[in-house]
């Protein structure tokens, strides 16, 4: 038979953990550079911190508020100069980083599913945009003699004149394969 008064007094060894947790000057930074950035609420008494905070205060407020962990990863594809040491980081969230800049699903983090690690990057920084993939062409000299051509008479960057031309030539296929469809 369960004791009530084992429970209980597990239940307050839990909460004074707890208390103590929400006192440390790391669990404090980090929360407040949480709210400051606006990035999350809390009813805590909790002051708002602008300087930069650690990557390792982050992962261990994150044992105590797992929203910390959970916006963690895409704060460093998206928002680094929050961090100190955003390019030293654990094994596990450095693959997590690594899938969220393909803009692929990550592996669980920590006790937080992937899925729900990947839905904050459009979030996080710029609204909606999520990272850019660096590619690598080897376009032809011509190609490139075209491709700045077009740049400067478009008054564009190159991606930009790349990505029209995208865009241009999907809306082509999509009038051809209507018209096939209409024959």
């Amino acid at each position: 038979m369960i004791d009530p008064r084992a429970i209980q007094q597990r239940a307050a060894r839990r909460h004074a953990a707890l208390e103590r947790a929400w006192a440390d000057p790391r669990y404090k930074r980090v929360l407040g550079r949480y709210l400051a950035s606006g990035l999350f609420t809390t009813n805590m008494d909790v002051e708002p911190y602008r300087g930069a905070i650690t990557v390792e205060d982050a992962l261990w407020a994150g044992r105590v508020e797992p929203r910390v962990l959970e916006l963690l990863p895409a704060l460093i594809v998206k928002r680094p100069s929050l961090f100190v040491n955003a390019t030293r980081l654990p094994p596990d969230l450095r693959a997590v980083v690594h899938a969220l800049r393909r803009n692929e699903r990550p592996p669980d983090f920590r006790g937080i599913p992937g899925a729900a690690l990947l839905r904050w990057l459009p979030s996080v920084g710029h609204k909606g945009k999520l990272p850019s993939r660096l590619k690598a062409f080897r376009l032809q000299a011509d190609d490139l003699a075209l491709l700045d051509r077009l740049s400067v008479e478009l008054d564009l960057s190159q991606t930009d004149v790349l990505r029209r031309a995208l865009r241009s030539l999907a809306a082509a296929q999509l009038r051809d394969a209507k018209e096939t469809a209409t024959r």
